[in-house]
This record gives C-alpha cells, structure tokens and sequence, in this order.
C-alpha cells in the first residue's frame, strides 16, 4: 500500500508517523550490519582471556537480540510484507 502511514505510540513525543518506505529503509540498515556483526564476533573468538572473550560475544548478542525483537519485528509486524525472510 502506497503512501499508508501508520502511527506508533511513543513514550515521550506522542505519536510518530511511519510509512512503508521509511520502515523498509530501517529495516534494510538493520539487515546491512549483519556482516558487521559476524565480523565482531569472530575476531572475538581470537581473545586468549576466555571470560573477556565470552563477556563481549553476549553484549553483541544482546544487541542483535534487541535489533530483532525491538527494531525488526515491531516494523514487520506493521509491514507482514517487508520481512526478508517471508
């Protein structure tokens, strides 16, 4: 749907308008750090200092975690059509 905007509630600032070429925009920024990603957490493998090691790949973790479950799944939700991997 061409030109749809949708409304999201936000905690501070009201509502904020979205469409589906801004949401496509996110998520396909969101998709483009994935080598950037892969990259952080095999030159994380080269760490001697296994628990340094272990304590950085969960925060990328939980980053990709929070990307996911806070960016990509709301939008794809909104816009069923957007998700890659459908």
């Amino acid at each position: 749907m061409v030109g749809v905007r949708y409304r999201l509630c936000a905690s501070q600032h009201g509502s904020i308008a979205l469409d589906k070429a801004r949401a496509k925009r996110i998520i396909d920024l969101v998709i483009s750090i994935d080598p950037t990603i892969n990259e952080l957490l095999k030159e994380m493998e080269f760490i001697e200092d296994v628990e340094l090691s272990s304590n950085l790949k969960h925060s990328i973790h939980e980053i990709m975690g929070h990307i996911m479950f806070g960016v990509l799944v709301p939008l794809e939700r909104i816009f069923p059509d957007l998700n890659p991997d459908k």
